[in-house]
């Protein structure tokens, strides 16, 4: 069945209303949530990709129950792009929005984001420090200067964090992408033959994180509501 479309509000001093889907796993609440982050809109990022759509239906299969939305100036949201200045303002409206909830489970809450989404996803995950997991998709390490700020040493991060990107990703380099996983203390996957944008490797994508979240003694295993049908 498909999600159910919701709205809510960014923590914004601007009454910025946010459109987003909501997929809820089978099974009794409370659920552990998951936040999924959509890539820049000027490359036509949406909520509505297939790959952040593939990673919704996964993890809700999974036990996990997930908002996926578009940041502001997209879609149906109000308000104008700022390029991912204040869109961490939005992340901020999404988690809240599912930790007020009954059914979620508000000391277990995840995110994942893709491209621009995995950028701005981290920043708010290391500026407020209560995520539990956090995946990163193609995080863009080329051509960009999103990751500057998280310096040069090791952070004293607790958060589990899972980098998945494509061998052959235009936007960023093996050596760049251990470099980031180190300063994470992130496991790294990479999909053979995948470049950025990982068309046609979605449930490969999917998979992988449900599997790194998933592992004997991580913080994601245990779950234990009964798996959704996948839709």
């Amino acid at each position: 069945m498909p999600g159910e479309r919701v709205n809510f509000y960014s923590q914004s001093l601007l009454p910025i209303r946010l459109e987003g889907i909501f997929d809820i796993p089978e099974g009794d609440p409370p659920y552990p949530g998951c936040i999924l982050c959509h890539p820049h809109p000027i490359g036509g990022g949406s909520m509505d990709v297939p790959l952040l759509a593939t990673v919704a239906r996964a993890l809700s299969a999974a036990g996990w129950a997930c908002l996926r939305f578009n940041f502001r100036g997209v879609g149906r949201s109000s308000g104008e792009s700022t390029g991912g200045i204040n869109e961490v303002e939005d992340v901020e409206g999404a988690d809240r929005w599912l930790r007020e909830r009954e059914d979620i489970d508000g000391e277990d809450v995840s995110l994942a984001g893709w491209s621009f989404g995995a950028w701005v996803g981290l920043r708010r995950a290391i500026e407020k420090k209560d995520c539990r997991r956090l995946a990163l998709i193609s995080p863009p390490l080329i051509g960009f200067d999103f990751f500057s700020f998280l310096g040069e040493q090791p952070l004293s991060f607790s958060t589990q964090v899972f980098i998945v990107s494509g061998e052959m990703d235009q936007f960023s380099t093996r050596e760049r992408l251990q470099e980031l996983a180190g300063k994470l203390h992130a496991e790294l996957s990479t999909i053979a033959g995948g470049d950025h944008f990982l068309f046609g490797r979605e449930n490969e994508v999917a998979e992988s994180i449900v599997r790194h979240w998933k592992l004997p003694g991580s913080p994601g295993d245990g779950v234990k509501h009964p798996p959704a049908q996948t839709r």
